[in-house]
């Protein structure tokens, strides 16, 4: 199946600073989320310290990517014209069994509701940008 992205031709995102590296990661095809060595926190967005404990001991470690749907909407009007060939779609937030939540879109194939099992998909639209959709774990 293809993904929900096959036909945009959107602005692209630029991510910059430790944003830049969890979509360098994703470019390789693989989740990586920040965690922390002293207390074991994971956490997303990344950031400069722990948020739990303000330790400065993060690295970034992979991750499966599966989770349950915590919430979503449909978008029916785009913000950038590019996106217009993919409305209405649908924006959802999964919760990761490591207790962080992310944002991306809803692949058709899934039947919202909340506890569906989803998995993070990733698309590299281009040298420089990588998206992340949300496709049925079952």
């Amino acid at each position: 199946m293809s993904d929900p992205f096959t036909g945009v031709q959107a602005r692209r995102p630029r991510p910059q600073g430790l944003n830049a590296e969890f979509y360098e990661r994703a470019a390789t095809g693989r989740l990586h989320l920040q965690q922390c060595a002293d207390c074991g926190h994971f956490q997303h967005p990344p950031r400069q310290l722990c948020r739990a404990c303000t330790s400065g001991a993060l690295s970034w470690v992979p991750v499966e990517g599966i989770g349950a749907l915590y919430s979503w909407t449909t978008t029916h009007f785009p913000f950038d014209p590019g996106w217009a060939p993919a409305i209405p779609y649908l924006t959802g937030v999964i919760e990761l069994p490591q207790g962080v939540r992310l944002v991306a879109a809803l692949s058709a194939e899934v039947t919202p509701h909340i506890g569906a099992a989803v998995r993070v998909a990733l698309s590299r639209l281009d040298d420089d940008s990588v998206l992340l959709y949300l496709r049925s774990a079952e």
